[in-house]
């Protein structure tokens, strides 16, 4: 029964990621019992803490209402990307709903709905129509300094975000606050030096890319999420 699931669990993590390991995650109602076994067995068998990281993500809602099953109000992200489901309006590429998903905490409840959906699409266009400037902007050879020590705040300031407890709303906001300046230095309301401008194109594909996993996708292209 339930004794043995929680085995098979720590015999699983041991044999395919080690004794320790980074990140484990899992809904909240596994907390107990579920991961506190796991913890004691690993414990009881090697002596050691198997995981240094926990992430526990909170319920999923549709429309302020639990997602399950017996309501009806469940998709799978095929349906999601489709559209082909009597409660979406449309279908959503998968960049779009990982952006949805990366704008709510992952301790907190993520309500679907066509609305929210809706306005991740229109939050990643605008994002990433910043991010796609950032290779185009010239560089000035004025004083940039005050530019400079903004954007390096930001910067500070969204490491700070992601470093609690990985707040991708948080952080997503401040690399609004790039967006916001990359259109201003397009449209010509800023100016911004050849480092300084070095400096924020790393920085937006070390957040975009490298951390949250945000691309640009092309026409239709629901392939990957």
């Amino acid at each position: 029964g339930v004794p043995g699931w929680h085995m098979e669990c720590s015999v699983m993590s041991t044999k395919y990621l080690g004794e320790r390991f980074d990140i484990h995650g899992g809904g909240m109602d596994l907390k107990f019992p579920h991961h506190e076994c796991e913890i004691a067995q690993n414990v009881g068998a090697t002596g050691v803490a198997p995981v240094n990281f926990w992430m526990h993500t909170n319920m999923l809602t549709v429309n302020g209402t639990k997602m399950s099953k017996s309501l009806g109000n469940s998709f799978l992200p095929h349906e999601l990307f489709s559209g082909d489901h009597p409660l979406l309006d449309q279908g959503y590429s998968p960049m779009v709903v990982k952006f949805f998903m990366l704008q709510s905490h992952y301790s907190s409840t993520l309500d679907f709905s066509n609305v929210a959906l809706q306005a991740a699409e229109k939050g990643f266009k605008r994002l990433m129509e910043a991010y796609a400037l950032l290779g185009k902007l010239v560089p000035s050879k004025e004083d940039d300094s005050k530019l400079e020590t903004e954007i390096k705040a930001i910067t500070a300031q969204a490491y700070a975000e992601i470093d609690n407890d990985f707040s991708t709303p948080k952080t997503i906001a401040q690399l609004f606050e790039f967006a916001s300046i990359i259109n201003k230095i397009n449209d010509g309301t800023l100016k911004i030096s050849e480092s300084t401008l070095s400096f924020l194109q790393e920085t937006m594909k070390a957040f975009i890319e490298d951390i949250l996993g945000l691309k640009v996708e092309q026409e239709n292209n629901n392939d990957t999420l």
